[in-house]
């Protein structure tokens, strides 16, 4: 496993300048974040048609400015730097909820901190392809809040913390993704897992706000702290379901906790229906096997195995749909540092960055 420093992209200033920025990151990316937005939309032109789908969007886009009020403002400088109406990178970002059909995975753990080693939260991100190329790690600093900020596994066209992030407080999260049927307006996780990041210190406060906050529904999100505490939520748009348990959690692309697994679709179906339960099994295994805290070395290898032994491939090539594994992110919340693969994690290419005010 070979690491290398390496620096983020650099946000700075309101949350509708660092949207704005993205597009400097050069002309050639401009057109590419552009095709994809225009090329995932007309693939989806039958489903934004709907009555009920246009209605649905418009309510979400009212609710945002309400609800996240700094959500809205990062989306208006995105569609104003890749030259995108408002309501078009809207729904671009929505269509994961509005289609609903679980191509896209990742498979997600945390541990808390032990003895011989602090906390970790891990996740490999499997995503469709074009989004190898769009993926990015972004520092985002506001001058209106000194001493803060956020360190993001994203994608150019899209907001914060659009896979995974940290901030300079040690709190860490990730997500994944999970069909439901329990959709409704409220908050997109994206949107969520951003005003966490920038708002709360510990798993225990981004539960309180998870709690009293409106939810679009659909996903799961993992999170862990630099004190140790790890939780896993599952999202719906009426309630939300929560897991707290030590050393670990796990989730991949299917609901466990009781309350929120009938919503889901079913796990029995197609390839991803397979593979969301074994990456499931073969994670917690793993995790279970363990008398203390997995060294970085340990999680790259794990993260990076194929079909070994018969056991579901944790690192996807796309062998069961269109998701592959673009990167993989290991979160150390107590040193402030991510350790990130950008491309599949068998690779063994690794960086790591700082998360510093």
């Amino acid at each position: 496993m070979h690491i290398d420093p390496a620096d983020p992209i650099l946000l700075v200033g309101d949350a509708y300048a660092r949207g704005r920025a993205q597009a400097l990151c050069g002309e050639p990316l401009i057109a590419a974040v552009q095709s994809a937005i225009d090329t995932r939309l007309a693939r989806a032109a039958p489903l934004l048609e709907k009555p009920s789908v246009r209605a649905f969007l418009l309510e979400q886009s009212r609710l945002l400015e309400t609800l996240d009020p700094e959500s809205a403002a990062e989306v208006a400088g995105l569609a104003d730097g890749f030259e995108r109406p408002f309501d078009t990178i809207l729904a671009y970002l929505h269509l994961g909820i509005l289609a609903d059909f679980a191509t896209d995975g990742c498979s997600a753990w945390s541990w808390t901190a032990s003895a011989s080693a602090g906390p970790i939260l891990v996740k490999n991100r499997d995503y469709r392809g074009e989004h190898a190329a769009l993926q990015r790690v972004f520092l985002h600093r506001d001058p209106d809040r000194p001493g803060k900020a956020v360190l993001c596994v994203g994608s150019l066209g899209s907001p914060g913390a659009f896979s995974s992030g940290m901030n300079a407080r040690g709190f860490a999260l990730v997500d994944t993704h999970v069909a439901t049927r329990d959709h409704g307006p409220g908050l997109l996780r994206y949107f969520l897992m951003t005003r966490l990041l920038w708002n709360c210190r510990t798993v225990e406060e981004a539960l309180r706000v998870i709690a009293d906050t409106p939810h679009a529904g659909g996903g799961a999100i993992v999170m862990a702290d630099a004190s140790g505490s790890c939780a896993a939520v599952e999202l719906g748009h009426r309630t939300q379901s929560a897991q707290i348990s030590t050393p670990y959690v796990v989730r991949t692309n299917h609901f466990l906790c009781p309350e929120r697994a009938p919503e889901g679709p079913s796990t029995e179906d197609g390839p991803m229906g397979r593979s969301t339960k074994g990456r499931y099994k073969r994670l917690r295994m793993w995790l279970e096997a363990r008398a203390g805290g997995p060294t970085l070395a340990e999680v790259a290898a794990l993260m990076g195995g194929h079909h070994d032994d018969g056991e579901e491939a944790l690192c996807r090539h796309g062998e069961d749909g269109d998701s592959r594994t673009i990167s993989c992110a290991i979160f150390a919340p107590a040193e402030l540092r991510l350790y990130f693969s950008s491309r599949e994690p068998c690779a063994g290419e690794w960086n790591s960055y700082e998360c510093r005010p």
